[in-house]
């Protein structure tokens, strides 16, 4: 497919009967082909044929125009999920590929899904990306054989080249290519975003190796490992790896399979790492006593903005931990702990907690709650200006099933008082220049029935505030 800016080979089941219609007249798409069953092996041997030799032209046609620096063409995609068994992407197709390639100047992203690369065909992706200067995102999907090691030799060969974002994802990488992937760590100076998602890369020999890679990059900003089946042990040796790094910044352990001890050395990481501002830990088997371990951590972080504990099992005692922890804390805005078999002395301790909060912008429970939880909530953030955003599920509110719940109410309210600038009341030293943009924000943020009720108390609670408004 040849669409809008960008440029895709998109395989089905049908043949090339279902590709839209090119927007470009330089690279028409091949006529119209349906794939049918016939009785005579001959016929649909013939039909097969024909199917990929229309194929073949058509590519060969693709390739000429992205030699001849084609500017429409910036992102080339090679999809085989749904290949017609008529129509292969051979050795042949990938040479083509690589000598298009050569002089591109224009073709800046390569996606590469469901299909082997292997032999030849490795080796010419390794020099197509070698000698590439202008690839800077390259994704690899569901692909077999040696391509995920042909790219790592390339972007080890090539460590100043132009490629900028690796993402390889469900390619179960072995322990040799986890081995050549850490070479391109240490090697590598351009690379700032790897994504290795859902690779099954659960043998320690394999952990291991990317954890020396990491101890040596200094290039990587985001680094995602998510969905890897990584144990304590394997999260463990990564996590001492990342301990003192210096430019990574968003780190991802989704839906690994590790718990306290592995934990144990995510706080170890947090405590000496000073540069990372995001870390995802969603879906694993942290419990309680693992988040009290993080929270410790928090003490003495002064990084981290963002922390992703969802669908884990920190229970109230965690909650508590970590709401005690964000008293002291003023670094930390987003924390998400949504499915955490969170109950009322969870929220009770974390109402307590947040008259004391003076970094948390915003926070995702999720649990269940009822009013003694709610209540807990609107006491705590009577007293906090910081807090701006709540996400809960819906409380038991039978009572008011007609209508608006006030104690959801009264939870709202401070949230929008919060995101007017409340915190600017009770600063004496506030500068006046900011007065009429924070009245501005209170008459933005009405309630739903479209009263003016911040604007209102703001102006209650200082009232000379009303030679700055200009409603």
């Amino acid at each position: 497919l040849l669409a809008w800016a960008y440029f895709t080979i998109c395989f089905r089941v049908e043949g090339l009967g279902r590709r839209p219609a090119v927007e470009t007249g330089d690279v028409p798409a091949p006529p119209l082909l349906t794939s049918s069953v016939s009785s005579s092996e001959d016929e649909e041997s013939s039909s097969d044929e024909n199917e990929n030799e229309c194929f073949e032209a058509w590519f060969q046609r693709v390739c000429e125009a992205v030699k001849q620096n084609d500017p429409t063409i910036d992102e080339l995609e090679i999809d085989c999920s749904d290949a017609s068994s008529a129509i292969r992407f051979d050795d042949s197709d990938m040479l083509s590929l690589m000598e298009a390639m050569r002089e591109n100047r224009y073709v800046t992203s390569l996606i590469f899904k469901h299909m082997p690369i292997e032999g030849c065909s490795a080796e010419y992706l390794k020099q197509l990306l070698m000698n590439s200067n202008s690839i800077t995102s390259l994704y690899l999907e569901s692909v077999t054989g040696e391509g995920c090691m042909a790219v790592a030799l390339a972007l080890s060969l090539n460590p100043t080249g132009p490629t900028r974002i690796l993402h390889l994802r469900d390619n179960s990488i072995d322990d040799l290519t986890a081995q050549a992937l850490a070479l391109m760590l240490k090697s590598n100076r351009s690379l700032y975003e790897l994504r290795l998602c859902h690779n099954t890369i659960d043998s320690q020999e394999a952990a291991s190796n990317l954890s020396l890679g990491l101890m040596a990059n200094r290039g990587l900003r985001v680094l995602d490992l998510m969905g890897n089946g990584f144990s304590d042990v394997s999260v463990s040796k990564i996590s001492n790896a990342l301990a003192h790094n210096v430019t990574l910044e968003f780190l991802c352990l989704d839906f690994n399979d590790f718990g306290t001890y592995g934990t144990k050395a995510i706080g170890s990481m947090l405590q000496r790492n000073r540069h990372l501002r995001e870390l995802h830990l969603f879906g694993n088997q942290i419990d309680s006593d693992g988040a009290i371990i993080i929270a410790r951590s928090l003490y003495h972080n002064n990084s981290l903005k963002s922390l992703i504990l969802s669908y884990n099992n920190i229970g109230d005692t965690g909650l508590k931990a970590l709401g005690d922890a964000l008293t002291v804390n003023t670094t930390l805005t987003k924390l998400w702990v949504a499915s955490n078999g969170i109950g009322i002395q969870g929220f009770m301790a974390l109402g307590q907690c947040l008259p004391k909060m003076k970094g948390l912008e915003q926070i995702n429970i999720g649990d269940f709650y009822d009013m003694t939880s709610a209540e807990a909530l609107v006491q705590g953030l009577e007293s906090n200006t910081r807090l701006s955003a709540l996400y809960l599920q819906s409380p038991i509110c039978e009572t008011y099933s007609c209508g608006s719940c006030p104690v959801e109410d009264r939870l709202d309210f401070f949230l929008r008082m919060n995101k007017s600038g409340r915190s600017l009341l009770q600063s004496p030293s506030a500068p006046s220049s900011l007065w009429s943009v924070v009245l501005e924000k209170a008459n933005q943020h009405q309630s739903e029935s479209g009263a003016p009720d911040v604007l209102y108390h703001m102006l209650r609670e200082k009232p000379e505030l009303l030679e700055f408004y200009r409603g």
